[in-house]
């Protein structure tokens, strides 16, 4: 009743209330059903429903309001991390909740966003909405965009409060299983689904050549419920995209540097070399990161997307304190309506360069129309420690996401 409640609130009692100025309302969802093969099996099938409503009130004012709706099944084959039950976690949790509420301003060379809003930076490594989940990361932020030159720009954001993955169900006082956390009966900061922030973002791209693109940004991030998670990191990333006839050419060199504020570890580094060639239809890459290691600590990205880019199988992507290299290979051929991309990945740690296992994904997805795509993702993840492999699979049927 919640999740059907909430979405015709958004859809339709929205546009009526809003008697003043243009108004779209429009919804999307996501049918998924999750599989986990492992020594401790698992499984999930869930449904998001979205309602959107958009807004203009004057050429230079607008609105969004977007409303998250979630249901869940096979409750008791798998943890969704806001409850427990000693089965493998996969994070749909059930819920409603306001996913996206923010004012704009858009002025001639300024934009302005106030309230609870999507903030993806570049390819969401370092900031970015985890929106692969049914529950997407949101925060309630400040954000302004200033056009400095004709394709350049600089954003500030300031953050009090990221709205996780986990919901507003994943309350501290709530233990989330029948036993508690040793002999702590609040549940841990790492499975809140807030947490409270004073945060400072910038980001400066310089994209005045005609195939190349610099990124500079610095990151002050004090998470005032998580201290372990606060840092400040620096870095540049350079871009180079070049295409003749059939012939695409890709280059990312990135790197940064990390201050780990409660843990006064310093200097931690991050490398990026991905490369990438393509012809016609299909592409090859390879992929180089570290994310490296000092004194016992480790560099890390607690506001990124780090499904992503740690492999699918979800095994590697809170950084081990050893740290982490990853070196990965990856095929992609696109016809469509298909899609399909493939990707070998070998992780090792940073510390000494021992094995920590390797991990086969792969993702297939056909998209007959704009607003209609069918995905299937599989990810097998073998450990070098003999515990036995992990094969995980989504398969997901979504509109207009």
């Amino acid at each position: 009743m919640k999740l059907i409640s909430a979405f015709l609130i958004t859809v339709t009692l929205s546009p009526c209330a809003l008697a003043l100025g243009g108004h779209k309302p429009d919804w999307a969802s996501r049918a998924r059903y999750a599989n986990i093969d492992a020594e401790n099996s698992g499984q999930a099938a869930s449904l998001l429903l979205r309602g959107i409503v958009e807004s203009e009130w004057t050429d230079m004012v607008g609105s969004v309001l977007e409303v998250d709706a979630v249901a869940t099944t096979f409750n008791d084959d798998h943890s969704d991390g806001v409850r427990f039950n000693d089965q493998p976690v996969i994070p749909d949790p059930d819920g409603a909740e306001i996913n996206q509420a923010f004012l704009l301003l858009n002025l001639d060379s300024t934009l302005l966003q106030l309230g609870r809003q999507r903030i993806n930076f570049d390819n969401q490594r370092f900031i970015g909405g985890n929106g692969f989940w049914q529950n997407e990361q949101t925060f309630d932020a400040v954000l302004g965009k200033f056009k400095l030159t004709s394709n350049s720009n600089f954003t500030y954001s300031y953050i009090g409060n990221v709205n996780r993955i986990y919901g507003d169900d994943a309350d501290k006082n709530n233990s989330g299983r029948a036993h508690d956390y040793g002999n702590n009966t609040w549940r841990p900061a790492a499975w809140w689904g807030d947490h409270q922030h004073d945060t400072h973002l910038t980001r400066l791209e310089w994209n005045e050549w005609d195939y190349t693109r610099v990124v500079g940004y610095g990151f002050r991030i004090d998470n005032k419920d998580m201290p372990s998670a606060s840092n400040n990191t620096l870095g540049l990333s350079y871009n180079l995209n070049y295409k003749a006839s059939n012939i695409k050419y890709r280059v990312q060199l990135e790197a940064a540097q990390q201050d780990r504020v409660d843990i006064h570890v310093d200097n931690l580094p991050y490398y990026l070399i991905d490369l990438g060639f393509g012809i016609n239809t299909w592409e090859l890459s390879s992929r180089y990161e570290i994310l490296g290691e000092n004194n016992g600590a480790a560099f890390i990205t607690p506001l990124g997307s780090n499904h992503d880019f740690e492999g699918w199988a979800d095994e590697v992507g809170n950084t081990p304190d050893t740290g982490v290299r990853n070196f990965s290979l990856g095929l992609l051929w696109r016809a469509s309506p298909f899609r399909v991309e493939t990707s070998y990945h070998w992780f090792k740690d940073d510390l000494q360069g021992n094995d920590i296992g390797r991990e086969f994904d792969l993702d297939i997805v056909y998209k007959p129309a704009r607003k209609h795509s069918i995905s299937l993702r599989l990810a097998s993840f073998s450990p070098e420690n003999n515990a036995g492999s992990i094969v995980k699979t989504y398969l997901d049927y979504s509109y207009n996401l």
